[in-house]
């Protein structure tokens, strides 16, 4: 895992928290990441009077996200919540952003899920990670393949061969990140001082924490970054 650079695709823009302890360890390390995020958070309101301020709202939320894990480029590509659709536009500018940044390694959904968007995310970023490596659409940029593809959620159990990297040196990410999603937290059933509360403690006692990859396919892998 010795990368320039990692692009994470998410549905939502809270869904590449499950990651952020890896995030935050390879950006600290140098490592470029760039996040994609597929929708703008348009159904998101658990109130009736934050439906015409939560696409602002999560806009903000997701740059406090950013300035906490180290993420150096967030794409909201703008599709409703629960509208995600595997379309020729979507999976173009997929494409384009994969031909633009060049990552050596694509993180995102797996296959099984019972969000639609989660699903639509999974099999758009898969296909325009194929389709960005082939002699089609130059328009788009020069082809480029990640070498490559993991999944950080929507697999279940031992059905792929997974890597696990551990993570304790910044195992408090998750809850810092989560702590910025205000307008989730009744989602969440937490609040901002709960997930606060969290980072101190994990903070003061460094338990031992691991984040789990699963591998799609055969990769070539010569050593982790040696962090």
């Amino acid at each position: 895992m010795d990368y320039k650079t990692i692009m994470v695709f998410g549905a939502h823009a809270d869904d590449e928290i499950r990651m952020a302890c890896t995030m935050a360890k390879l950006s600290k390390a140098g490592v470029r990441v760039v996040v994609v995020t597929m929708t703008n958070g348009c159904e998101g309101y658990p109130r009736i009077d934050m439906k015409d301020k939560i696409v602002e709202m999560r806009q903000k939320e997701a740059d406090e996200c950013d300035k906490v894990l180290g993420i150096a480029r967030r794409i909201i590509l703008d599709m409703p919540d629960m509208g995600l659709t595997n379309d020729k536009e979507t999976l173009q500018k997929c494409i384009k952003l994969i031909r633009e940044e060049r990552p050596e390694a694509v993180f995102t959904h797996g296959p099984i899920d019972r969000h639609r968007d989660h699903l639509n995310t999974h099999y758009i970023s898969v296909e325009a990670r194929w389709h960005a490596g082939e002699p089609v659409a130059a328009e788009l940029g020069e082809s480029w393949y990640p070498p490559h593809l993991y999944y950080y959620k929507g697999v279940i159990g031992n059905e792929l061969p997974s890597i696990e990297i551990d993570v304790t040196d910044t195992g408090e990410k998750v809850a810092e990140a989560l702590a910025t999603q205000v307008s989730q937290h009744t989602l969440f059933q937490r609040t901002k001082e709960d997930f606060l509360a969290e980072v101190e403690q994990i903070r003061k006692n460094r338990p031992k924490r691991i984040d789990t990859f699963w591998i799609t396919e055969k990769v070539k892998l010569k050593a982790f970054l040696p962090l």
